[in-house]
């Protein structure tokens, strides 16, 4: 018991906050916005609301960011704070509804935002709290045009064929631009959520461009002809998708089932 309260608890130390893996709360703090465009000198208003049945006037609201996955995320602003030259916080308890407003944005606010939801002040010298966490909005300034990713699946490579219970379908998306994608997988009109293991974020090549791959597991009994896997791709900005790209692979007929 005493290890599992521990493992809800965020050590706060100066301004920024060391988020442990599961930490984040996204049935309790809702950012429906994954991620957003913006032209240099825009203003950017970011919003977060509470699940049903969870009052916001129950607890302090924060805004916090993270410049690259994996790195500590750093406090920005809390409600009621007076706004600062770049943000300003908007707490609307009627309709359960926290709100940034990023103005003038540049390049150096392409970073992902997170509203959290606290029951004391998180950003007291070596205050101990349980805060509950967003999944997070990723916001990107854009430098040049959008570009749309490239998609394909892969085929199972022979060793799998021959030679294990399973198959890895690997989709690959490339060459897209900003990293505001996501992945799933269909089987039919019924997506898959077991037995796939996606990117957690996309990486950047040389030319500024980006890459990420989901790999979906399908054992050989399941893998028929009849069956048709689909790997779609979509790109937002807002709520809404700008592009989906879909592919399909069916099984292969005769395959062995022979495990050696």
């Amino acid at each position: 018991m005493f290890r599992s309260c521990l493992f809800k608890i965020i050590l706060i130390c100066l301004s920024t906050v060391f988020i442990p893996l599961g930490q984040t709360s996204a049935h309790i703090v809702l950012q429906s916005t994954r991620f957003m465009s913006a032209l240099p000198g825009d203003e950017v208003t970011l919003d977060c609301s509470m699940a049903a049945g969870v009052r916001m006037s129950s607890y302090i609201m924060y805004w916090y960011k993270q410049d690259h996955y994996g790195e500590p995320i750093q406090f920005i602003i809390k409600e009621n704070d007076k706004p600062t030259q770049n943000y300003e916080a908007i707490l609307n308890t009627n309709d359960n509804r926290f709100s940034l407003k990023v103005s003038k944005v540049t390049a150096q606010d392409s970073v992902t935002y997170y509203c959290a939801a606290g029951h004391s002040e998180a950003r007291t010298v070596h205050t101990l709290t349980i805060t509950f966490f967003g999944n997070g909005t990723k916001l990107t300034v854009l430098d040049r045009d959008i570009a749309e990713p490239k998609v394909k699946i892969l085929q199972p490579s022979g060793i799998e064929t021959r030679c294990k219970k399973t198959i890895t379908l690997v989709c690959v998306a490339e060459n897209f631009y900003p990293d505001h994608v996501s992945i799933t997988w269909t089987l039919g009109d019924k997506e898959i959520k077991e037995n796939v293991a996606t990117d957690p974020y996309a990486t950047e090549d040389k030319k500024n461009f980006f890459r990420k791959t989901s790999r979906l597991k399908v054992s050989k009994k399941e893998f028929k002809p009849q069956n048709k896997y689909i790997c779609t791709v979509s790109m937002y900005n807002g709520t809404q998708p700008i592009f989906e790209i879909a592919k399909e692979i069916n099984g292969i007929e005769g395959i062995s089932l022979d495990v050696n």
